[in-house]
């Protein structure tokens, strides 16, 4: 994805759709602070709401002077909750795909995999067995055959 800004008219340029909302913002970060960005202001501001457990709701509005273009004819797609002005160009269709939830993105660092997750709790219930006897409840024994007739229970319970 080739990301320019036009400073004089205050416009975003991208040629690839915006699938990945924190690399669209480094980027534009990254414009911001080379030697033709700093005499500008900011293009956006940007909200990163954690979540907890590693995992974040991304929010980018871009300042009301600055808008967006895809400046060539084709079908793009904006993933994630980008707030932003965009240029009609003929022939450019943008499909926009807003989310209460989050995603995952490549930038930062990439934690285990769902294999390699599930992998490492098997692995520590081999070391440790996780009890999941059902003959037991509260130590004390289930009886019963689960049955409409003769549910499980605790010893005592009356079905």
């Amino acid at each position: 994805m080739a990301i320019s800004i036009d400073w004089q008219n205050k416009v975003v340029e991208s040629t690839a759709s915006i699938l990945d909302l924190p690399v669209f913002h480094a980027t534009l970060r990254d414009l911001e602070d080379d030697a033709a960005g700093a005499i500008h202001p900011v293009t956006h501001k940007w909200k990163a709401l954690d979540l907890g457990g590693g995992a974040f709701m991304y929010q980018m509005d871009l300042n009301p002077y600055y808008s967006l273009k895809f400046p060539t004819p084709g079908n793009y797609s904006i993933k994630g909750n980008l707030n932003c002005i965009i240029v009609p160009v003929v022939g450019v269709y943008v499909e926009r795909q807003t989310s209460l939830a989050y995603a995952t993105t490549a930038i930062g660092g990439s934690g285990p995999s769902a294999a390699d997750i599930a992998a490492a709790v098997l692995a520590a219930a081999q070391i440790t067995p996780i009890h999941a006897d059902s003959r037991m409840n509260n130590g004390a024994p289930i009886v019963g055959d689960g049955s409409i007739a003769n549910p499980w229970r605790g010893v005592g319970v009356i079905p």
